[in-house]
């Protein structure tokens, strides 16, 4: 019966050596598998390693079985495509199906006030398709298109709306709520990582343009 303790031994030696969490937790359960019949076909069969052994054996099963759906091929739809590459080239798709789990698709019709100046923005928004103006005192400052987000500075200032949006065509586009989404993204470090590289990025450009004009 040794020879099940040194197969079993080979796999353990093999499992550490991968690199791959996945191929670990493989080999540990066959290595687990080799331990079994050593452990019960003793004179004396040792039950408390064999239900030790299961245990570790179940707990592997449950983490491979989520490692693989977790590794599944994700397919976006034509417009999570559409919108990976107008504003999230940054993000796998995998990371794309989890942010726009917690979004909403949403319309604004030509001459609708879908963002007020000076009230809460509760909502991370990313243009879609259409445009939109910024007003300020009735007064246009600026004008917003597909890729462009609105309520970033509030995402990370919680400042209220600087400015009134009104679409000048019909527009779609997706909401975040912001108190989600911020929850989700404590809880998901990476993925919060490059969610604020993106918006960092968007205020950056937004600071320039803002400048340029100042200027000009």
């Amino acid at each position: 019966m040794e020879y099940f303790v040194h197969i079993a031994n080979v796999l353990y030696l093999f499992s550490y050596s991968m690199r791959d969490i996945l191929w670990l937790r493989i080999l540990t359960i066959a290595a687990a598998c080799f331990m079994l019949p050593y452990f019960y076909f003793q004179t004396d069969p040792l039950y408390p390693p064999i239900f030790w052994n299961l245990v570790f054996m179940a707990l592997n099963i449950f983490w491979i079985v989520r490692l693989l759906l977790e590794r599944r091929p994700v397919k976006l739809s034509e417009d999570e495509q559409q919108l990976c590459q107008i504003a999230f080239r940054t993000l796998t798709p995998r990371e794309m199906k989890k942010i726009l789990k917690l979004s909403s698709w949403e319309n604004a019709e030509p001459g609708e006030c879908f963002v007020s100046r000076d009230e809460p923005l509760e909502k991370l928004i990313l243009i879609y398709s259409g445009k939109a103006d910024v007003e300020i005192d009735g007064k246009k400052v600026s004008e917003l298109h597909a890729g462009q987000f609105i309520g970033e500075l509030s995402y990370f200032t919680d400042e209220v709306a600087a400015a009134n949006v009104v679409a000048t065509e019909a527009i779609r586009y997706v909401s975040w709520p912001k108190d989600r989404l911020k929850s989700y993204l404590d809880k998901n470090s990476d993925l919060r990582a490059a969610f604020q590289i993106i918006l960092g990025s968007v205020l950056a450009k937004r600071l320039k343009d803002t400048w340029i004009r100042t200027v000009i």
